[in-house]
Protein backbone atom coordinates (compact mmCIF):
# COMPACT_ATOMS: atom_id res chain seq x y z
CA UNK A 1 0.00 0.00 0.00
CA UNK A 2 2.73 2.32 0.91
CA UNK A 3 4.97 1.24 -1.96
CA UNK A 4 1.50 2.35 -4.67
CA UNK A 5 1.28 5.62 -2.92
CA UNK A 6 4.97 6.24 -3.21
CA UNK A 7 4.57 5.22 -6.91
CA UNK A 8 1.39 7.37 -7.62
CA UNK A 9 3.16 10.49 -6.06
CA UNK A 10 6.05 10.08 -8.25
CA UNK A 11 4.01 9.68 -11.07
CA UNK A 12 2.11 13.24 -10.49
CA UNK A 13 5.73 14.88 -9.96
CA UNK A 14 6.68 13.43 -13.23
CA UNK A 15 3.52 14.87 -14.84
CA UNK A 16 4.44 18.28 -13.18
CA UNK A 17 7.28 18.58 -14.67
CA UNK A 18 6.67 17.61 -17.87
CA UNK A 19 3.81 20.01 -17.88
CA UNK A 20 6.52 22.82 -16.65
CA UNK A 21 8.69 21.76 -19.51
CA UNK A 22 5.76 22.51 -21.82
CA UNK A 23 4.98 25.75 -20.37
CA UNK A 24 8.45 27.22 -20.62
CA UNK A 25 8.79 26.08 -24.13
CA UNK A 26 5.55 27.64 -24.92
CA UNK A 27 6.63 31.58 -23.10
CA UNK A 28 10.17 31.25 -25.27
CA UNK A 29 8.18 30.46 -28.60
CA UNK A 30 5.47 33.84 -27.42
CA UNK A 31 8.56 35.56 -26.30
CA UNK A 32 10.94 35.09 -29.57
CA UNK A 33 8.13 35.32 -32.33
CA UNK A 34 5.91 37.68 -31.02
CA UNK A 35 2.28 38.36 -32.26
CA UNK A 36 1.39 40.31 -34.54
CA UNK A 37 -2.38 41.40 -33.73
CA UNK A 38 -4.55 42.35 -36.69
CA UNK A 39 -6.79 44.92 -34.77
CA UNK A 40 -5.16 47.89 -36.46
CA UNK A 41 -6.51 51.85 -36.48
CA UNK A 42 -7.04 53.78 -39.19
CA UNK A 43 -6.99 58.09 -38.99
CA UNK A 44 -8.31 60.16 -41.53
CA UNK A 45 -6.13 61.36 -44.81
CA UNK A 46 -3.22 64.29 -44.65
CA UNK A 47 -3.62 63.56 -40.84
CA UNK A 48 0.15 63.35 -40.28
CA UNK A 49 0.03 61.68 -36.31
CA UNK A 50 2.30 62.25 -34.35
CA UNK A 51 1.37 61.73 -30.79
CA UNK A 52 -0.40 59.06 -28.94
CA UNK A 53 -1.84 58.12 -25.57
CA UNK A 54 -4.39 55.77 -23.99
CA UNK A 55 -6.12 56.76 -21.04
CA UNK A 56 -7.21 54.16 -18.41
CA UNK A 57 -10.51 53.31 -20.02
CA UNK A 58 -9.21 52.49 -22.79
CA UNK A 59 -9.82 56.22 -25.15
CA UNK A 60 -6.94 56.62 -27.58
CA UNK A 61 -5.94 59.71 -28.29
CA UNK A 62 -4.05 60.90 -31.36
CA UNK A 63 -2.47 64.48 -32.27
CA UNK A 64 -1.63 65.38 -35.78
CA UNK A 65 1.22 67.22 -36.85
CA UNK A 66 -0.62 68.91 -39.89
CA UNK A 67 -4.14 69.43 -39.00
CA UNK A 68 -3.61 70.82 -35.21
CA UNK A 69 -6.07 68.69 -34.02
CA UNK A 70 -6.60 65.41 -31.91
CA UNK A 71 -8.82 62.75 -32.16
CA UNK A 72 -10.28 60.38 -30.08
CA UNK A 73 -11.24 56.94 -30.59
CA UNK A 74 -13.14 55.13 -27.72
CA UNK A 75 -12.29 52.13 -26.14
CA UNK A 76 -13.06 48.84 -28.44
CA UNK A 77 -14.51 51.44 -31.50
CA UNK A 78 -12.85 51.48 -34.52
CA UNK A 79 -13.88 55.36 -36.01
CA UNK A 80 -11.73 58.60 -34.68
CA UNK A 81 -14.09 61.23 -33.51
CA UNK A 82 -13.09 64.62 -33.34
CA UNK A 83 -11.69 65.67 -29.80
CA UNK A 84 -9.85 68.87 -30.23
CA UNK A 85 -10.66 71.21 -33.16
CA UNK A 86 -7.88 72.94 -34.74
CA UNK A 87 -6.07 75.63 -33.32
CA UNK A 88 -8.21 75.24 -29.98
CA UNK A 89 -6.68 76.63 -27.03
CA UNK A 90 -3.92 78.61 -29.64
CA UNK A 91 -3.07 74.56 -30.33
CA UNK A 92 -0.31 74.59 -33.18
CA UNK A 93 0.93 71.22 -34.61
CA UNK A 94 0.53 68.37 -31.45
CA UNK A 95 3.82 66.56 -31.02
CA UNK A 96 3.81 64.37 -27.54
CA UNK A 97 0.95 63.91 -26.06
CA UNK A 98 -0.37 62.43 -22.22
CA UNK A 99 -3.60 61.03 -20.79
CA UNK A 100 -3.57 62.15 -17.37
CA UNK A 101 -6.09 60.24 -15.78
CA UNK A 102 -5.33 61.33 -11.96
CA UNK A 103 -5.77 65.02 -13.02
CA UNK A 104 -8.25 64.77 -15.82
CA UNK A 105 -6.06 66.18 -18.46
CA UNK A 106 -5.27 65.89 -21.70
CA UNK A 107 -1.67 67.46 -22.07
CA UNK A 108 -0.04 68.43 -25.84
CA UNK A 109 2.48 70.22 -26.54
CA UNK A 110 2.22 72.63 -29.33
CA UNK A 111 4.80 73.52 -31.45
CA UNK A 112 5.72 74.54 -34.96
CA UNK A 113 7.89 72.21 -37.04
CA UNK A 114 6.81 74.42 -40.26
CA UNK A 115 3.92 71.85 -42.22
CA UNK A 116 1.08 72.37 -40.40
CA UNK A 117 -2.27 73.60 -42.57
CA UNK A 118 -2.80 76.26 -39.95
CA UNK A 119 0.52 78.88 -39.83
CA UNK A 120 0.86 80.24 -36.51
CA UNK A 121 2.69 82.39 -34.67
CA UNK A 122 1.31 81.11 -30.97
CA UNK A 123 4.22 80.85 -28.43
CA UNK A 124 5.40 76.90 -28.01
CA UNK A 125 3.29 75.59 -24.79
CA UNK A 126 2.36 72.97 -23.09
CA UNK A 127 -1.25 72.75 -23.53
CA UNK A 128 -3.73 71.03 -20.91
CA UNK A 129 -7.69 70.28 -22.23
CA UNK A 130 -9.90 68.22 -20.53
CA UNK A 131 -9.77 64.83 -21.04
CA UNK A 132 -13.51 63.55 -21.13
CA UNK A 133 -15.01 66.90 -22.86
CA UNK A 134 -11.45 68.30 -25.01
CA UNK A 135 -12.38 71.37 -23.74
CA UNK A 136 -9.58 73.93 -23.02
CA UNK A 137 -7.81 74.57 -19.37
CA UNK A 138 -4.71 75.91 -19.91
CA UNK A 139 -1.82 76.77 -21.64
CA UNK A 140 1.91 77.13 -20.60
CA UNK A 141 4.59 79.12 -22.31
CA UNK A 142 7.60 77.70 -22.64
CA UNK A 143 10.04 80.21 -21.18
CA UNK A 144 12.52 81.07 -23.74
CA UNK A 145 10.96 79.84 -26.72
CA UNK A 146 12.47 76.01 -27.75
CA UNK A 147 10.56 72.86 -29.24
CA UNK A 148 7.82 71.39 -26.87
CA UNK A 149 8.00 67.85 -27.52
CA UNK A 150 7.31 64.76 -25.58
CA UNK A 151 5.46 64.12 -22.04
CA UNK A 152 5.42 62.27 -18.63
CA UNK A 153 4.20 62.56 -15.45
CA UNK A 154 5.86 61.21 -12.11
CA UNK A 155 4.63 59.54 -9.17
CA UNK A 156 3.53 63.04 -7.46
CA UNK A 157 1.48 63.79 -10.79
CA UNK A 158 4.25 66.48 -11.71
CA UNK A 159 4.57 66.98 -15.91
CA UNK A 160 8.11 66.60 -16.97
CA UNK A 161 8.77 67.79 -20.81
CA UNK A 162 11.53 67.71 -23.09
CA UNK A 163 12.60 70.68 -25.30
CA UNK A 164 14.58 69.82 -28.92
CA UNK A 165 16.15 72.88 -29.38
CA UNK A 166 17.62 73.87 -25.81
CA UNK A 167 19.67 71.16 -23.77
CA UNK A 168 17.25 70.75 -20.77
CA UNK A 169 14.10 69.34 -19.30
CA UNK A 170 11.25 71.42 -18.08
CA UNK A 171 8.72 70.52 -15.54
CA UNK A 172 4.89 71.79 -13.96
CA UNK A 173 5.26 71.45 -10.42
CA UNK A 174 1.95 70.73 -9.65
CA UNK A 175 1.82 73.49 -6.99
CA UNK A 176 2.85 75.62 -9.49
CA UNK A 177 1.68 77.60 -12.52
CA UNK A 178 4.50 77.75 -15.23
CA UNK A 179 7.17 75.61 -16.63
CA UNK A 180 10.55 75.91 -15.14
CA UNK A 181 14.15 74.12 -16.50
CA UNK A 182 14.15 71.11 -13.56
CA UNK A 183 17.46 69.52 -15.58
CA UNK A 184 20.03 71.03 -18.44
CA UNK A 185 23.10 69.64 -19.40
CA UNK A 186 25.82 69.55 -22.12
CA UNK A 187 25.38 66.27 -23.25
CA UNK A 188 21.80 67.23 -24.82
CA UNK A 189 22.89 69.64 -27.09
CA UNK A 190 23.63 68.85 -30.94
CA UNK A 191 22.62 69.62 -34.01
CA UNK A 192 18.83 69.51 -35.13
CA UNK A 193 16.51 67.93 -32.76
CA UNK A 194 18.13 66.66 -29.81
CA UNK A 195 16.21 65.72 -27.09
CA UNK A 196 12.47 63.73 -28.13
CA UNK A 197 10.51 61.07 -26.02
CA UNK A 198 10.55 60.93 -22.07
CA UNK A 199 9.11 58.56 -19.83
CA UNK A 200 8.65 57.55 -15.69
CA UNK A 201 9.13 54.59 -14.16
CA UNK A 202 10.98 53.60 -10.63
CA UNK A 203 11.71 57.28 -9.62
CA UNK A 204 13.36 58.11 -12.89
CA UNK A 205 13.34 59.87 -15.97
CA UNK A 206 14.22 58.27 -19.12
CA UNK A 207 15.21 60.37 -21.67
CA UNK A 208 16.12 59.64 -25.81
CA UNK A 209 18.18 61.87 -27.86
CA UNK A 210 17.37 61.56 -31.52
CA UNK A 211 20.37 62.71 -33.48
CA UNK A 212 22.51 60.84 -31.17
CA UNK A 213 20.92 57.51 -30.32
CA UNK A 214 21.64 58.18 -27.16
CA UNK A 215 19.76 56.99 -23.58
CA UNK A 216 19.93 58.62 -20.61
CA UNK A 217 18.69 58.18 -16.98
CA UNK A 218 17.70 61.12 -14.18
CA UNK A 219 16.82 60.47 -11.42
CA UNK A 220 14.81 61.75 -9.13
CA UNK A 221 15.50 63.07 -5.19
CA UNK A 222 13.22 63.29 -2.25
CA UNK A 223 12.94 67.12 -2.97
CA UNK A 224 12.21 66.36 -6.57
CA UNK A 225 15.52 67.89 -7.42
CA UNK A 226 17.62 65.87 -10.31
CA UNK A 227 20.10 63.04 -9.22
CA UNK A 228 22.51 60.24 -10.82
CA UNK A 229 22.72 61.62 -14.29
CA UNK A 230 23.75 58.36 -16.27
CA UNK A 231 23.92 57.96 -19.73
CA UNK A 232 23.04 54.17 -20.57
CA UNK A 233 25.04 52.07 -22.30
CA UNK A 234 23.80 50.59 -25.33
CA UNK A 235 24.58 47.46 -27.77
CA UNK A 236 24.44 50.04 -30.19
CA UNK A 237 23.23 53.44 -30.76
CA UNK A 238 19.22 53.67 -31.39
CA UNK A 239 18.28 54.83 -35.11
CA UNK A 240 16.97 58.17 -34.36
CA UNK A 241 14.89 57.45 -31.37
CA UNK A 242 11.87 59.04 -31.16
CA UNK A 243 8.60 58.18 -28.14
CA UNK A 244 9.58 56.16 -25.42
CA UNK A 245 7.60 54.39 -23.20
CA UNK A 246 8.34 52.13 -19.75
CA UNK A 247 6.75 49.03 -19.46
CA UNK A 248 8.30 48.24 -15.82
CA UNK A 249 11.06 49.24 -14.18
CA UNK A 250 13.29 46.88 -16.47
CA UNK A 251 11.84 47.39 -19.50
CA UNK A 252 11.13 49.96 -21.89
CA UNK A 253 9.41 50.13 -25.13
CA UNK A 254 11.25 52.89 -27.67
CA UNK A 255 10.08 53.89 -31.17
CA UNK A 256 13.29 54.13 -33.87
CA UNK A 257 12.23 56.68 -36.10
CA UNK A 258 13.99 54.89 -39.03
CA UNK A 259 11.51 52.32 -39.02
CA UNK A 260 11.39 50.09 -35.55
CA UNK A 261 9.41 49.43 -32.38
CA UNK A 262 12.50 48.25 -30.08
CA UNK A 263 12.49 46.38 -26.45
CA UNK A 264 15.15 47.34 -24.30
CA UNK A 265 15.64 45.60 -20.87
CA UNK A 266 18.19 46.32 -18.00
CA UNK A 267 18.39 42.88 -16.80
CA UNK A 268 21.81 42.21 -15.63
CA UNK A 269 23.57 43.47 -18.91
CA UNK A 270 20.95 46.03 -21.32
CA UNK A 271 19.80 44.43 -24.79
CA UNK A 272 17.82 45.49 -27.45
CA UNK A 273 15.14 43.54 -29.40
CA UNK A 274 13.64 44.85 -32.32
CA UNK A 275 9.42 43.65 -32.13
CA UNK A 276 9.09 45.02 -35.72
CA UNK A 277 10.76 46.48 -38.47
CA UNK A 278 8.83 47.40 -40.89
CA UNK A 279 7.54 50.61 -40.02
CA UNK A 280 6.99 53.88 -42.05
CA UNK A 281 8.93 56.37 -39.77
CA UNK A 282 6.84 55.69 -36.54
CA UNK A 283 6.92 58.40 -34.32
CA UNK A 284 5.60 57.49 -30.56
CA UNK A 285 4.40 54.37 -28.75
CA UNK A 286 1.42 53.43 -26.07
CA UNK A 287 0.76 50.77 -24.32
CA UNK A 288 -2.49 49.01 -22.85
CA UNK A 289 -2.41 46.07 -21.21
CA UNK A 290 -0.05 43.80 -23.18
CA UNK A 291 -0.62 45.92 -25.71
CA UNK A 292 1.53 48.43 -27.90
CA UNK A 293 0.02 50.73 -30.36
CA UNK A 294 2.56 52.57 -32.72
CA UNK A 295 2.16 55.37 -35.02
CA UNK A 296 3.17 55.25 -38.15
CA UNK A 297 3.82 58.82 -39.51
CA UNK A 298 4.78 58.59 -43.11
CA UNK A 299 6.87 62.02 -42.37
CA UNK A 300 8.69 61.35 -45.70
CA UNK A 301 5.96 62.30 -47.69
CA UNK A 302 6.18 65.88 -45.54
CA UNK A 303 9.51 66.30 -45.05
CA UNK A 304 11.67 64.29 -46.92
CA UNK A 305 12.24 63.14 -50.99
CA UNK A 306 8.53 61.75 -51.07
CA UNK A 307 6.98 65.52 -50.25
CA UNK A 308 5.34 65.46 -53.73
CA UNK A 309 4.36 62.10 -53.77
CA UNK A 310 0.76 61.26 -51.43
CA UNK A 311 0.78 59.23 -48.50
CA UNK A 312 -0.83 55.69 -48.03
CA UNK A 313 -3.21 55.33 -45.25
CA UNK A 314 -2.16 56.27 -41.64
CA UNK A 315 -2.26 53.17 -39.64
CA UNK A 316 -1.51 52.62 -35.95
CA UNK A 317 -0.64 48.95 -35.96
CA UNK A 318 -1.01 47.38 -32.51
CA UNK A 319 1.70 45.00 -31.90
CA UNK A 320 1.81 42.16 -28.49
CA UNK A 321 4.80 42.96 -26.51
CA UNK A 322 6.10 40.31 -24.13
CA UNK A 323 7.96 41.51 -20.96
CA UNK A 324 11.81 39.76 -20.35
CA UNK A 325 11.11 36.05 -20.56
CA UNK A 326 13.44 35.73 -16.95
CA UNK A 327 9.99 37.87 -15.82
CA UNK A 328 7.86 35.64 -16.82
CA UNK A 329 9.21 32.39 -16.29
CA UNK A 330 9.71 33.72 -12.29
CA UNK A 331 6.07 34.03 -12.79
CA UNK A 332 5.29 30.92 -13.96
CA UNK A 333 7.70 28.99 -11.16
CA UNK A 334 5.95 30.95 -8.63
CA UNK A 335 2.28 30.40 -9.73
CA UNK A 336 3.26 26.44 -10.12
CA UNK A 337 5.00 25.96 -6.56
Amino acid sequence: MKFNLIKKLDKKKTKTYFFRIFLLFVIFLIYYFPVKANNNLFLEDNFFPEGITISKNGNIYVGSLKENKIVKFKNKKKDSELFVPSNSNGLMSVIGILADDHNKILWACSSNPGVTNYPSDNPVSLKAFDLNSGEPLQSYEFPNSGFCNDITLDSNNNVYVTDSFNPRILRLNKSQSRLETWFENDAFKGEGFNLNGITFTNNNIYTVKMNSGELFKIGIADNGKPINFTKIDLPRPLNAPDGIKAINKKNLLVVENKGSLTHINFNKITTLKILRDDLDTPTTVAIKGKTAWVLQAQFGHLFGDEKDVPPGSFEIISVQYKPSILTSLKKLLNFLN
